[in-house]
């Protein structure tokens, strides 16, 4: 099992370099035209997996993380990630729509944690990037939204924008497979 997990991680290595060194003479972007990523200001986060979990109360929670799918359903049963990015809004609707923005004042909680660890289900530890609300008004944001693009039962593609207390840019965009959580497990 681990050369088979050593394998693939190598296959990954591989063909992440050689698209990289292909795309240096093609001018085109359409490799690029949505990336799984958020930039806070000059630093960039890859995002490997979102959730999305409706519930009977008027929110939707959603979250992106740089963990795989897999890894995340692992942390479910205990397994212990370490080095997890993790961004989390809550928004003040039933559930996701596609084709809506949802302003700044439609999303109750926001916050992106990076370097964090996963231990029995519960994020720990970790260094704030950015919240709507915290201990620190710099890394408040004070404008901004999330444009879900497309959301069904086996994709979410979204782009989001805001701007830090302290004039720092954020940007994110995602377009993948996502989890979605039920209230009924």
């Amino acid at each position: 099992m681990k050369s088979l997990k050593f394998l693939y991680l190598i296959v990954i290595v591989i063909v992440t370099f050689v698209v990289s060194c292909s795309s240096d003479d093609d001018n085109s972007n359409t490799y690029n035209s949505i990336t799984n990523k958020i930039t806070v200001g000059d630093s960039d986060f890859e995002m490997n997996a979102a959730i999305v979990e409706p519930t009977l109360n008027n929110q939707v929670f959603l979250s992106l993380t740089n963990s795989t799918k897999a890894q995340i359903e692992a942390s479910f049963d205990g397994t212990t990630l370490n080095n997890v990015d993790f961004f989390s809004a809550r928004i003040n609707h039933s559930d996701l729509t596609s084709n809506v923005t949802y302003d700044l004042s439609e999303i109750s909680s926001l916050e992106f944690i990076v370097d964090g660890d996963v231990i029995n289900s519960e994020y720990e530890n970790g260094f704030s990037q950015f919240y709507k609300s915290g201990s620190n008004t710099n890394l408040e944001v004070s404008q901004g939204s999330i444009t879900i693009t497309n959301y069904s039962i086996d994709n979410l593609t979204l782009t989001f924008s805001f701007l830090r207390n302290d004039g720092i840019e954020i940007s994110g965009s995602y377009n993948g497979a996502l989890i979605i959580l039920d209230n009924e497990e």
